[in-house]
């Protein structure tokens, strides 16, 4: 919120010099945000705010309506109420997301025409990866373990913002994303046998398996962005 506060001030000082700034003839939009990610549902559980960076272009077919392309990134941190609750073992895990999205978007007319409010969505594939650091605490020859968990799905990125002519070829934007992955397999990828397991024992899910703890994906962010008007 200080983020979004802090973008409207700057804008209403800005807001006299820049009214002759619109261009209806633009074609190309193409620039970079930055903001915090929030997890959302069961995702949360595990994971807490982080970062989000996207670069983005839009292509304008008229002054209301563009198309685009979205390559992003987004990290989260491990949320210690989960991965702290073993006091024998430190664990350091990172939750890594790389959304490619193609996004439509429609500008509603404002009173400023260098005012731009929109509405966008997006579709497109989106790469997670789960990095897990394990340290035993209770040892004087600590082994860490490590392991990855990854895979890639569809999913939905709707989001709503406004962008703001600052000069003849530059526009801030202000952006509330939300973001939406479905279809998460209870389980992924099989463990690795350590070498000389005896392949006669019968093993479980839960000693085969490694288990995510959600079935989707869902987080909201806020970013502000600089943009390159051609």
């Amino acid at each position: 919120m200080r983020i979004l506060f802090l973008t409207f001030l700057v804008l209403f000082f800005l807001q006299p010099l820049s009214a002759q700034y619109y261009n209806k003839e633009e074609r190309l939009i193409i620039g970079l945000n930055g903001g915090l990610v929030k997890p959302l549902g069961d995702f949360a559980e595990e994971s807490k705010l982080g970062t989000d960076l996207s670069l983005n272009t839009k292509i304008l077919l008229n002054p209301r309506i563009a198309v685009g392309l979205s390559l992003g990134f987004m990290t989260f941190a491990q949320n210690d109420g989960l991965w702290a609750g073993d006091s024998r073992v430190k664990n350091d895990v990172k939750y890594q997301i790389i959304p490619i999205v193609f996004t439509g978007t429609y500008f509603f007319q404002a009173y400023d025409l260098d005012l731009r409010p929109y509405a966008s969505i997006g579709f497109g594939y989106f790469f997670y990866r789960n990095q897990v650091e394990s340290t035993p605490t209770n040892t004087y020859t600590p082994v860490k373990s490590e392991y990855t968990v990854s895979t890639h799905k569809f999913g939905l990125m709707p989001n709503v913002g406004f962008m703001y002519n600052i000069s003849k070829t530059l526009a801030v934007d202000v952006n509330l994303k939300y973001t939406y992955i479905p279809n998460f397999e209870e389980k992924l990828e099989k463990k690795k046998l350590k070498p000389g397991f005896d392949e006669n024992i019968v093993l479980t899910d839960l000693q085969k398996y490694r288990y995510l703890g959600f079935d989707k994906i869902s987080s909201a962010s806020l970013t502000v962005g600089l943009y390159y008007r051609f």
